[in-house]
C-alpha cells in the first residue's frame, strides 16, 4: 500500500478480457494504486505516452492487432525513464513469455492471478523503480557539483559518455578483464560522482579567473580524498556496492599510472579500473573544454596528448582503447558542446 505522505503510484493494465481488466483493477485499487486501463496494446500504449506519471505496466500477452511483446518492445524502445513490465500469461504459453522477456519485460504473472502473489511482485516493482530514482538523484548531484565548480551540466553528460565507450571497449576486447554489460552500465552511472568533492572548494577558487598558486592547487586537489570520504561514508550506512565503487572512482581518478598522481600516489593496476577510465575520460573532456585560464584544445592536439601520455599518465591499455574509438570522442564532444563554446 502507498504512504499517504508519498504520490500513489500509476499503473496501466493492458487487457482485452473484461473481466480480467476488472478484477485486477479492483485488487491494485485496493492496494492504494492508481489504475489505469486499456483494452488493447495500442490504446495502452498511446496511454502510457500521455501519462508521465505511470511507471508500472501489466499487459496480457495474446491479443489481437498489438499483443504483449510488442507492446513491451514498444516502450523499452521510447521510454525515457524506466518503466516496470509486467506479463500475464498462461501456465502453457511460454514460448511467448521467453520472447516478451527477451523484449525487455522485468517479470510475469500467471493467469488466474492471486492478490499475495501480485502484491509480492509489486513490491519488488517498487524497489527497483525506487532505486532508478536514486540514480536519477545521484545525477543531478553530480551536475550540480559540476556547475558550482564552474562547468556546464554537459560535462557530466560527456563524461559519462566517454566513460562508457571505453568501458565497453575493454569488455569487446579485453575479455580477460571479465567485464560484462552490467559491470559496464554501474562503473558509468558509479562515476558521474567523481568530483562530488568540489562541493568543498571555497568560492574563491572555484570562481578565480587566472591560474592558481601552489597553496590554492593543494586546497583544490583535495577535492579527490574529500568526494571519497564523502563516499565512503556512505557505503558503510548503506553497505552499497555502487556507493563502494563511486567511492573508488572519486578518490582515485586523479592518480596516475606512473604513480605522480594523487591523493594516495597509487600506480598501474593498483588504481582501480573505474578510476583509471575516469582519467582518461575526464582529462579529454577538460582539455577540449573552455576554463576561466584557458580556451579549448583542438581535437588533433588533444589527442596527440593522449596519446603521449600512455604509460605515464594513463594506463596503456585505455590508451589503445581511446585510439580505437576517438572518433566517437569527438562526436560526442561537438553534439554535447558547452554554450560558451558556441558563442
Amino acid at each position: 500500500m502507498a504512504h499517504a505522505l508519498f504520490p500513489t503510484p500509476s499503473i496501466l493494465i493492458i487487457e482485452d478480457e473484461a473481466t480480467q481488466r476488472h478484477l485486477l483493477a479492483s485488487q491494485l485499487q485496493a492496494q492504494g494504486y492508481q489504475v489505469v486501463s486499456a483494452t488493447n496494446g495500442r490504446e495502452g500504449l498511446a496511454s502510457w505516452e500521455e501519462r508521465p506519471d505511470i511507471r508500472m505496466v501489466i499487459t496480457d500477452l495474446s491479443m489481437p492487432d498489438m499483443d504483449g511483446v510488442e507492446v513491451v518492445a514498444a516502450i523499452r524502445a521510447r521510454e525515457k525513464r524506466y518503466t516496470y513490465l509486467m506479463v500475464l500469461t498462461i501456465s502453457d504459453d511460454k514460448d511467448c513469455l521467453l520472447r516478451a522477456l527477451a523484449a525487455g519485460a522485468d517479470d510475469f504473472v500467471t493467469k488466474p492471478v492471486l492478490r499475495e502473489e501480485l502484491d509480492l511482485r509489486l513490491q519488488g516493482a517498487n524497489r527497483l523503480l525506487r532505486l532508478e530514482d536514486h540514480y536519477t538523484l545521484v545525477g543531478g548531484l553530480a551536475e550540480l557539483a559540476a556547475v558550482r565548480a564552474g562547468e556546464e551540466s554537459t560535462h557530466v553528460q560527456r563524461v559519462k559518455r566517454y566513460c562508457h565507450l571505453l568501458a565497453d571497449d575493454l569488455r569487446r576486447h579485453q575479455p580477460q578483464l571479465g567485464l560484462n554489460k552490467q559491470m559496464v552500465e554501474d562503473m558509468v552511472t558509479a562515476g558521474v560522482l567523481h568530483d562530488i568533492g568540489m562541493m568543498n572548494v571555497p568560492d574563491s577558487l572555484l570562481n578565480k579567473r587566472g591560474r592558481l598558486t601552489a597553496q590554492e592547487m593543494r586546497l583544490v586537489r583535495e577535492h579527490a580524498a574529500a568526494g571519497g570520504a564523502i563516499l565512503h561514508n556512505l557505503y558503510r550506512e548503506t553497505g552499497s556496492p555502487y556507493l563502494l565503487l563511486a567511492h573508488e572512482i572519486a578518490v582515485s581518478h586523479h592518480e596516475r599510472w606512473d604513480g605522480d598522481g594523487y591523493p594516495h600516489g597509487l600506480r598501474a593496476e593498483a588504481i582501480p579500473l573505474a578510476a583509471r577510465i575516469m582519467a582518461l575520460a575526464d582529462t579529454y573532456n577538460f582539455l577540449r573544454s573552455r576554463q576561466p585560464y584557458k580556451d579549448p584544445m583542438p581535437r588533433e592536439h588533444t589527442e596527440g596528448v593522449i596519446i603521449a601520455e600512455s604509460g605515464k599518465q594513463f594506463d596503456p591499455m585505455l590508451v589503445e582503447s581511446f585510439v580505437r574509438v576517438k572518433d566517437r570522442f569527438a562526436e560526442i564532444h561537438e553534439h554535447l558542446r558547452d554554450r560558451s563554446e558556441l558563442w
